[in-house]
């Protein structure tokens, strides 16, 4: 194989990490659903996650071969992805909020979601989800990542393995050391900080999806 090629492709992978890892970094949704799930869950359950908002990216990065980056860029779709992603972030909220104000949610309950199966395709879903939930995340992929994305298809296959696995790793990395921290963690809470931080975690979820929808309805007038 051309070392050019390779070399190429090598520093894509690099800038798709370096970049993808700063908008990792930053508070948003999929950390706070990333947090909830890991207190409930278990490591697993932040993996599920993950696997879901990496399926979502790949499906995205195929539609980009065939233009799916104009259609983001429409000023009606961040419209229709605020609405729908902040109906979808409140209904969160509010499910955890419920579940704490009533006192249903409890360590041993989490102990047993995550000893439980059932839920494996469920938390994939939920990862894709609460991307898509996120206008912003539209918003990177239709201008930052779109750029990328078009050097990756512009280098052939290996580019676009280089571009795909370095976004992905900085994503993984990322979540995977919150993952790991709050893991840890959870040996040391009682239900009642478990409860506080759920809450918490319900709180900055009902406050992102108001501004999404917010944004939304601005964007009806």
């Amino acid at each position: 194989m051309d070392a050019t090629l390779i070399l190429a492709a090598a520093r894509l992978g690099a800038a798709a990490f370096l970049i993808a890892l700063t908008g990792a970094m930053a508070p948003g949704p999929f950390l706070t659903v990333t947090i909830t799930e890991t207190v409930r869950g278990g490591r697993r359950a932040a993996l599920r996650l993950l696997l879901g908002h990496a399926l979502l990216e790949a499906a995205l990065l195929v539609g980009f071969a065939f233009g799916l980056q104009t259609f983001l860029r429409r000023p009606a779709v961040g419209t229709v992805l605020a609405l729908v992603g902040g109906s979808f972030l409140v209904w969160m909220a509010g499910d955890l909020l419920v579940g704490v104000a009533r006192r249903t949610v409890s360590l041993e309950e989490a102990r047993m979601r995550a000893a439980s199966a059932p839920a494996r395709f469920g938390g994939v879903l939920r990862g894709a989800a609460v991307s898509l939930s996120n206008p912003y995340w539209a918003l990177w992929w239709a201008t930052i990542g779109v750029k990328l994305a078009s050097d990756a298809l512009g280098a052939g296959p290996l580019g676009i393995a280089a571009f795909f696995l370095g976004h992905e790793a900085a994503d993984m990395a990322w979540y995977a050391l919150i993952a790991q921290t709050v893991h840890s963690g959870r040996r040391f809470l009682s239900d009642r900080v478990y409860r506080g931080l759920l809450g918490a975690c319900g709180a900055l979820l009902l406050v992102l999806g108001a501004g999404f929808l917010a944004a939304g309805m601005r964007g009806l007038r």
